[in-house]
């Protein structure tokens, strides 16, 4: 027993860091799955929708289709950790539930546009409902970033610690984090 005692607090600050660098492989992972394409969906514009305007019809993304384009985009970064099949459908999952989501915080926000519009367009300012619609926005923005956070932890429960570290480190190689 004394022996276990000794070993563990070296042993424990290595499994610590591999559990950090496992948050932060699965953090990278769903923020280059995710995150990009979801605020952009969110945002009905904004550089995804410029470049992937000819491949969705030049059209707004649905949520099907955002969910299809992140779900082929794990696909491909999980078959590099030996993911399993049983692991790759809980992630579609989590992407999926992420996508309806923030999907549902998107029509929220196209609201608070066109109440924004009508405010700043109408015969005099209401510097009280800008604010309300601000705050909104905020809000919107909070939930939105509280629900990546949440399926970026969700994801990193479904890999192992090792795939967790293997997503970090091919995520540093391709992008110098």
């Amino acid at each position: 027993m004394d022996e276990q005692n000794e070993t563990t607090p070296s042993g424990g600050a290595r499994w610590g860091r591999r559990i950090l660098y496992g948050a932060l492989a699965a953090g990278a992972l769903v923020t280059l799955v995710a995150a990009r394409p979801i605020a952009a969906a969110i945002q009905q514009g904004g550089d995804f929708h410029r470049r992937w305007a000819s491949h969705w019809g030049g059209h707004e993304m649905s949520p099907d289709a955002a969910k299809e384009h992140l779900q082929v985009a794990a696909k491909w970064m999980l078959r590099d950790i030996d993911a399993t099949g049983e692991q790759q459908d809980k992630v579609d999952a989590i992407v999926a539930g992420a996508v309806d989501d923030l999907f549902r915080l998107r029509e929220q926000h196209h609201a608070n546009q066109a109440a924004l519009h009508a405010q700043l367009t109408g015969a005099t300012i209401d510097r009280a409902a800008l604010e309300e619609t601000r705050k909104s926005e905020m809000a919107l923005a909070d939930a939105a970033s509280k629900r990546l956070v949440q399926a970026l932890a969700d994801i990193s429960e479904v890999l192992t610690p090792e795939q967790r570290q293997a997503v970090a480190e091919r995520v540093h190689r391709h992008h110098q984090l």
